[in-house]
């Protein structure tokens, strides 16, 4: 059962359960949330930090923290999605693991937002992408953004054909040699935006070749800036 968000979310988040019933909350991230930041990048396996920041990184740094943090969610939006179940003494998971981070960033080209999603390793496979994507995809919708911005690295063959195959429009002003620029257009049916986000998602689980993995939803939906 598709989820009913009632946007723009309040400071509390709204309380649900994903689909092998762990019970998740959904907030807008805070300036406050560096140090649970943190702790999910920690927990993030090598590949996946790498297919999300295109390069080899063991910290975030306090600069980025900030930065990934303290926003306007305006033209920068983004929320967390947390396990209230596993909250313990580590610092930033006293009140559960962050395990999903969700970005929409506005860019100087009206009418597209870049879009990311990263889930950490042991949660990927349950549910958490599915609500992630439907929420950056309502969000979208109704900031009546009309193109969403991805980037993949050049050696992801499946990844550029994938895009091409869903009329995703290779930005060639701003793709460099090795990270290309796709702007993907939203949808009239919200729903088949989501279905292409999927397909996206499944070449990004993959392990950068041709290969695919068996669930298309849950991985790091890459994009440096995010």
């Amino acid at each position: 059962m598709k989820l009913q968000w009632d946007l723009p979310l309040s400071s509390d988040g709204i309380d649900t359960e994903l689909g092998d019933g762990t019970a998740v909350k959904i907030r807008p991230i805070s300036a406050d949330d560096g140090p649970a930041l943190d702790a999910s990048f920690k927990r993030m396996s090598p590949r996946s930090r790498y297919l999300r920041f295109f390069t080899i990184r063991d910290e975030l740094g306090p600069a980025m923290l900030e930065n990934f943090t303290d926003i306007d969610h305006l033209l920068h939006r983004a929320w967390v999605v947390i396990d209230p179940a596993t909250a313990g003494d580590t610092p930033g998971e006293e009140h559960g693991i962050g395990i999903a981070v969700a970005r929409l960033i506005e860019t100087s080209t009206p009418g597209v937002a870049e879009a990311s999603l990263a889930v950490i390793d042991e949660y990927q496979q349950r549910g958490v992408g599915r609500l992630l994507l439907d929420l950056l995809t309502s969000t979208a919708s109704i900031a009546g953004f009309e193109k969403l911005r991805f980037e993949t690295l050049w050696e992801n063959r499946g990844m550029r054909r994938l895009l091409g195959n869903l009329k995703a429009e290779h930005n060639k002003e701003l793709s460099d040699p090795s990270v290309l620029v796709y702007d993907l257009p939203i949808q009239e049916s919200e729903d088949e935006t989501i279905g292409a986000l999927y397909e996206i998602l499944r070449w990004i689980a993959a392990s950068g070749d041709d290969s695919v993995s068996d669930d298309p939803t849950e991985t790091v939906l890459p994009n440096q800036s995010a």
